[in-house]
């Protein structure tokens, strides 16, 4: 009997699989309280009653942490990513990861790749099990949690965005977290391309890997030097310029080719820098996709000129934010504070001496910015912690700042 535990977008996929394929299986999800049967009539349980004893393989979904008592239990424990790679022939493949950019640079080597034949898939798009098989090459988003569970299917080539604390009450660790991003390198075949951070070239699991073609970049401007890139002739700013060169960069090692115009196509998506124009003329910018502190100091950077209202908060995921209220205290701004973090960011403002005003929600935080918002400043969401606190996604805090910022 086969185990999926949990039942979200990936092992909804694989009951479809299990299902069309005839195998055996039961679902163990922390959401169901009593027993019931998924769409295709299987067993969808409450995680109590998950009994080791029967189950002959448990698919991991992502999100459950090591401690999770159901990974905790189980004996035949395997990633999406090593299921899959035991029941079919896997093409050459390139993981896509690191703390913030992976979905951009991730979209944008698709559609790079696209002309050759690539399909898209992992974090973003089609669920690994989903993917057609027969493709050249599959472009995968992989996250720390994916890596963290995965023992054998390595990529043919790896491209890291720099990394940043993120996902530490998942991890327990910096350091864990760090790990599990260079764990591909332990895995790869000898001379398979890996774009790395140069700030990470002492790292032991580097020096281990030295039989890899390690590439490393200290930013835009080095690795365009090093790939043999003009970024004059990309359209893209920072953050997405290196997001931007990367993708290029790998799409020139996979396919030889280098296409500017075609990677100066790509739109980038809500909820990134998203600019947004009220009807007085003021600036707002929706950057809600902004989960951690490294990618609000991104997007503080943007607007080092202006004086910045900032909507800060949510799940913080264990990270430290020193960082960003030291970056704060030289900047004109005043925060305004969500979420189960917002009186912890209260007291830190206090601390720093930053100007701050606690608002528990995003539509009060708004509505305060209003009253204050002049046209010579900028508002900006950009809440350096997860979402799920108050929200689904951060999609939908996101859909519900522009909505706020647009209502009369």
């Amino acid at each position: 009997m086969i185990s999926l535990l949990g039942y979200g977008r990936t092992n909804r996929a694989f009951a479809n699989y299990l299902h069309r394929c005839a195998l055996p299986y039961r679902i163990y999800d922390d959401a169901t309280l009593t027993p019931k049967s998924d769409l295709y009539g299987q067993p969808l349980l409450p995680s109590t009653l998950f009994d080791p004893q029967i189950s002959c393989l448990e698919i991991v979904s992502p999100g459950f942490p090591p401690k999770h008592p159901l990974v905790l239990a189980s004996e035949h424990l395997i990633s999406e990513y090593d299921y899959v790679a035991s029941r079919v022939s896997v093409p050459k493949t390139c993981f896509v990861s690191g703390t913030n950019g992976k979905t951009t640079t991730t979209e944008m080597l698709g559609l790079l790749c696209a002309p050759f034949g690539s399909v898209v898939g992992g974090n973003i798009g089609t669920p690994l099990i989903n993917l057609f098989p027969q493709a050249p090459l599959w472009i995968l988003e992989t996250s720390s949690f994916s890596l963290h569970y995965t023992q054998r299917y390595a990529p043919h080539y790896y491209v890291l965005l720099p990394l940043a604390q993120d996902h530490l009450s998942w991890h327990g660790s910096y350091e864990a977290y760090v790990e599990a991003k260079l764990k591909p390198l332990r895995l790869m075949d000898k001379k398979s391309p890996v774009f790395l951070q140069a700030s990470l070239r002492d790292h032991v699991l580097v020096r281990e890997a030295k039989d890899l073609d390690l590439i490393f970049y200290e930013d835009s401007n080095h690795l365009a030097k090093n790939m043999g890139l003009d970024s004059s002739r990309v359209r893209f700013k920072e953050p997405f310029l290196l997001d931007a060169l990367l993708a290029l960069s790998a799409t020139k090692l996979m396919t030889g080719q280098v296409d500017y115009d075609r990677l100066n196509s790509y739109t980038l998506k809500p909820h990134r820098l998203e600019k947004i124009t009220d009807s007085q003329g003021r600036t707002w910018i929706n950057d809600s996709k902004a989960t951690n502190v490294d990618a609000t100091l991104k997007a503080l950077a943007c607007f080092t000129d202006s004086f910045v209202h900032l909507i800060v908060g949510g799940d913080t995921k264990g990270v430290d934010l020193t960082p960003l209220f030291e970056v704060l205290t030289g900047m004109q701004t005043r925060i305004y504070t969500i979420g189960a973090s917002a009186h912890l960011m209260v007291e830190m403002a206090n601390q720093y001496g930053v100007s701050a005003l606690l608002c528990g929600d995003l539509a009060h935080a708004v509505d305060a910015i209003k009253i204050s918002l002049k046209e010579d400043q900028v508002a900006l969401l950009s809440p350096s912690a997860a979402s799920l606190d108050q929200f689904s996604s951060y999609q939908e805090r996101g859909d519900l700042f522009r909505a706020c910022v647009l209502a009369p």
